[in-house]
């Protein structure tokens, strides 16, 4: 008995407490630094080592995966290899880039790899090195990967300046990251899921190149591309574009070939280059290995079956020696055009000959139109109202009717610094569940093989609590369509191959 009044004067004594306490309120926290207290709490429990990787600019922690170029110094020390991104005021930085929420699932990445593992590798996709200024203003980089080049990195007793050969792992808060929005990812760089509003964000950052000026390096690219100017043609302004001390005509990185024809292309010598920064005695990335179209990397194969269906579809074609003032387009004619978009690696971005969209991109029944264009229509117009780039304004006038050509250009002539974002959309014709119970579970078995290497809390990872959650209803007559428009980067050159109807 005495036992029991005991636990009673306990409990009288805590109503007591409580009652004197209730009016007392408690400190208000933000969200942010509710999100703050988490993401260190989470970094304690699961990777622990990273605590005195805190970086107060930003509230953020830094893992170190790889470093090609760095030496990490004592605080004050002098850092080797080459230029620090933080410490050259205009450059542009070429990165691979790898998004995770907090428990591992991918929520967008660059690495065709990873997304031929997550089961959202894209033939319209280019895998290729985002690239953005990185110079001291933000002009479109993550906030998160940003602060990280642009400032020195605290790593307990050293500290790291990131440049070329910089392969990092950053533990986000949402601040820094995508925010109260979250993040969906369109153009073929898609996750397993998207990034939830005011989540954490884990960014692997790896630094392929950063260059001065990526004007320049696109001549390099085009000049070596061509080898030299036998079959192809500079082109050249009117006499009437002339201004003020500009006497040359000439177009810097733009040319035409009127040489080209599919039936006597030899695939094999085409000088093939992986974009912006891959070079044979350093292979940054090969982004095509699928066997069914990109043959571990073999463009050529890829180029002699397309060449295969333009014969097939359009003939032969006039013959160069053939073709002459009758059969060319001029500046005020009208020329019906065929095309295939390439990148100067020969991945093919965009074309309107449906059998070659059936081949490359899997698409079964696609609606192709010619398209119909006069270039006097651009005449006197601003690159933004004109109905193609300048790049077609300047060299269809010079090709044939019934003939094939080529153009070449920079992003001058093209979509230049700010290139074309990709897109993602999707139509599904069902009522019912997507994913069945066993498909569900088969996944979720999946997910946490594959990401184990993080730490043994994916092992218990609630599946339902993250409402990615199983329906027994399923429709099996449910049908969806994705549809992915390709990404044109900043400063990127483009190769068109054309066939210009027969004049009517």
């Amino acid at each position: 008995m005495r036992f029991k009044e005991t636990i009673l004067s306990l409990v009288a004594v805590a109503l007591a407490i409580l009652a004197t306490t209730s009016c007392i309120k408690e400190p208000s926290v933000s969200n942010k630094e509710r999100e703050q207290i988490s993401l260190k709490a989470w970094i304690a429990l699961n990777k622990s080592e990273l605590l005195d990787n805190f970086q107060e600019n930003g509230g953020y922690y830094v893992e170190i995966l790889e470093d090609d170029k760095n030496e990490m110094l004592p605080i004050n020390g002098n850092n080797l290899g080459s230029e620090p991104i933080m410490d050259q005021d205009t450059c542009w930085v070429f990165t691979k880039m790898t998004g995770r929420d907090i428990n591992g699932a991918v929520c967008m990445t660059r690495s065709y790899e990873l997304a031929q593992l997550c089961g959202t590798f894209s033939h319209s996709t280019h895998y290729a090195p985002y690239v953005n200024y990185g110079g001291n203003t933000n002009m479109g980089l993550l906030e998160g990967s940003y602060l990280a080049m642009r400032n020195e990195l605290k790593l307990g007793d050293k500290t790291y300046k990131m440049r070329r050969g910089s392969k990092v792992r950053l533990y986000l808060p949402s601040s820094i990251a995508y925010g109260e929005g979250g993040s969906q990812a369109e153009g073929g760089y898609e996750g397993q899921y998207s990034l939830d509003a005011s989540r954490p964000l884990i960014l692997d950052v790896e630094v392929l190149d950063v260059v001065k000026n990526p004007s320049e390096l696109e001549l390099e690219m085009v000049r070596d591309y061509i080898g030299y100017e036998g079959i192809w043609t500079q082109a050249e302004k009117s006499e009437s574009e002339k201004s003020g001390e500009d006497d040359d005509l000439k177009l810097k990185g733009l040319y035409y070939n009127l040489n080209y024809n599919p039936e006597t292309d030899d695939v094999s010598t085409h000088k093939y280059m992986q974009p912006q920064c891959m070079t044979e005695s350093n292979k940054l990335y090969r982004p095509y290995t699928d066997n069914r179209k990109y043959m571990d990397g073999n463009m050529a194969v890829v180029t002699d079956s397309i060449n295969k269906i333009l014969i097939k579809r359009f003939g032969k074609g006039i013959p160069r020696n053939e073709q002459g003032e009758k059969t060319q387009v001029t500046k005020n004619g009208r020329a019906k055009i065929w095309y295939v978009v390439r990148f100067l690696d020969g991945f093919v971005l965009d074309t309107n000959i449906a059998e070659i969209r059936q081949y490359l991109f899997d698409e079964k029944t696609p609606t192709c139109e010619v398209f119909s264009y006069s270039p006097s229509d651009d005449e006197g117009k601003e690159a933004d109202n004109r109905q193609a780039i300048g790049a077609w304004y300047y060299c269809i006038p010079q090709m044939h009717h019934g003939a094939y050509g080529q153009i070449i250009t920079t992003s001058g002539y093209a979509y230049g610094a700010s290139g074309i974002s990709g897109s993602t959309s999707t139509e599904t014709s069902s009522s019912g569940s997507s994913l069945s119970y066993y498909n569900a579970m088969n996944y979720y078995n999946y997910y946490n093989s594959y990401y184990n290497y993080y730490s043994p809390y994916y092992n218990y990872y609630d599946y339902n609590y993250y409402n990615y959650n199983y329906n027994y209803d399923v429709d099996e007559d449910t049908v969806t369509t994705t549809t992915i428009s390709t990404e044109i980067l900043p400063y990127t050159p483009l190769v068109f191959t054309l066939y210009v109807e027969p004049y009517e």
